[in-house]
């Protein structure tokens, strides 16, 4: 498996704002790795929550889902009792911080457009490879994937968030 710290991804929304027109481009990337055998799958339960924490857990065990960057509210623990029923729990409520302003002047009215995406993937890693970590949704771990031991991927920032590169190292498949 991976070793590894970081990095330190900040968010990156723009807004370009003029006397006509304002944007807000939003994009959220998720991506879903096959779990540890023996571990509890991390819930599904929305594109607001981060469940990143639920990753790894052994029954009997729990995890804290909170609101992704964005987002606000309490975070919530779930709890995972055995493989069958894997991780219960409600919430958290998550609401929306991002606001949309327009402008109008007095000969034309102003046009305020948002653009979300949202890419979701599963991947179950070829066998004899390392798995890619699992740290968060403003991380990019893609380069991770189809790794031999021993070797190493480059871990970015997700699309809308910005800071250094940092390599993570896979040593054997035992770690």
């Amino acid at each position: 498996n991976f070793y590894g710290s970081g990095p330190v991804c900040t968010s990156t929304t723009t807004t370009t704002t003029s006397a006509t027109t304002a944007t807000t481009t939003v994009t959220t990337t998720t991506t879903t790795t096959t779990p540890i055998p023996g571990t509890c799958y991390p819930p599904v339960i929305g594109a607001d929550k981060d469940t990143s924490s639920c990753s790894g857990i052994f029954p009997p065990g729990s995890c804290t889902v909170s609101c992704i960057t964005g987002y606000t509210g309490d975070p919530v623990t779930y709890w995972c009792y055995n493989l069958d029923d894997n991780f219960e729990g409600t919430g958290p409520d998550c609401t929306s911080t991002t606001t949309t302003t327009s402008v109008t002047s007095l000969t034309s009215t102003s046009t305020s457009s948002t653009l979300t995406t949202t890419t979701t993937s599963t991947t179950t890693p070829i066998p004899g490879t390392c798995y890619p970590p699992v740290i968060g949704q403003d991380k990019d771990t893609s380069s991770c994937s189809g790794v031999f031991p021993p070797g190493t991927c480059t871990v970015r920032c997700a699309s809308g968030y910005q800071g250094d590169p940092v390599v993570y190292h896979c040593y054997d498949l035992e770690d």
